[in-house]
């Protein structure tokens, strides 16, 4: 699995476009100011992982699918935070890559693949990102 890292470039990318879920909330230590804002401590603060990971001045031409982006492992800190980040960093992240690495290692390698017409795409957000219409695929075996 390790011997993969253009596979890893690719999970970073699409959990960059299609983060499981859209925010979340921290609550705020220490008070600040922003946009003119005072946030006092003590209050919740929302954070969008949608907007954060389109940001142009984290990743460049933001809406293209590009995992050359990730070649270089020069992200700056928490540019990807679609599992979390720093000490509240998910703790299945390892694990789950693990999973997905073997299950799209095992569908690429043995199986040819179909999306099925007639489908709605379009992201639902709410209680996590998913298809409209799911997500109808028609898997053939490869010859042996």
């Amino acid at each position: 699995m390790s011997k993969m890292p253009y596979l890893d470039q690719i999970f970073n990318e699409i959990e960059r476009l299609h983060p499981p879920v859209g925010g979340g909330f921290r609550g705020v230590i220490k008070s600040f100011e922003f946009k003119g804002y005072h946030v006092p401590a003590g209050w919740l603060a929302q954070y969008s992982i949608l907007l954060t990971h389109r940001l142009p001045e984290l990743y460049s031409d933001p809406d293209r699918f590009d995992p050359d982006r990730f070649q270089s492992g020069k992200q700056k800190p928490f540019s990807l935070i679609g599992f979390g980040g720093g000490s509240r960093i998910c703790i299945g992240l390892a694990f789950a890559k693990l999973e997905m690495k073997l299950v799209a290692a095992h569908l690429l390698r043995n199986y040819h693949w179909e999306l099925l017409p007639n489908q709605n795409l379009e992201a639902i957000l709410i209680p996590t990102r998913q298809p409209k219409d799911g997500l109808r695929v028609s898997f053939k075996s490869k010859p042996a």
